[in-house]
């Protein structure tokens, strides 16, 4: 007889014959019944007014964005298939700690999204683009700055100058 413990895996990694890895296969669940309520949600938008004309719809465009995420979600559960040489890597760092970093990163952009409607969607943008690549250690200041002020600018620019959309002002409304 050997002395060797023989290991049984009670959860193994994949499932359906090694069809799916079984924690993509959770991932993407989660992910698709976010998309779904999400597609559910777009269908609750207003009626573009009778002056657009027969323009797209204000539900079409998120609709796109969240039919196009299901279907790169329905790729998860198989990616291990594709790249079986990385699927190990991946498997031993899941196992790792979450660094400190990232939850400081969630928290702060959590603060930024819920002060948003008061700081409006032009200061929201620009405080996001100063403060997390300094929280993640930038040293190059002047860089930073520069696109903190170029970045917002230029998406205020083509979304609400050429595209139309209207952006919450928040603070600046006092300096109209």
């Amino acid at each position: 007889m050997s002395n060797e413990k023989k290991s049984i895996d009670f959860a193994p990694r994949t499932l359906g014959a090694g069809l799916v890895h079984k924690k993509d296969l959770i991932l993407a669940l989660l992910l698709i019944a976010f998309g779904s309520f999400m597609y559910y949600e777009a269908g609750k938008f207003p009626e573009a007014p009778l002056v657009l004309g027969d323009t797209l719809n204000a539900e079409v465009f998120p609709r796109m964005l969240v039919v196009l995420l299901l279907f790169l979600v329905a790729i998860v559960p198989f990616e291990f298939k594709i790249t079986p040489e990385k699927i190990d890597k991946i498997d031993k760092d899941r196992g790792d700690e979450t660094p400190l970093i990232t939850w400081i990163t969630i928290g702060v952009l959590l603060t930024i999204v819920a002060l948003a409607e008061f700081l409006g969607s032009f200061l929201t943008m620009f405080v996001i683009c100063l403060t997390i690549p300094l929280l993640w250690g930038e040293k190059r200041y002047v860089a930073v700055a520069l696109y903190a002020i170029i970045f917002p600018v230029c998406v205020y620019l083509l979304f609400n100058k050429v595209l139309g959309l209207y952006f919450n002002p928040g603070l600046l409304e006092m300096f109209k």
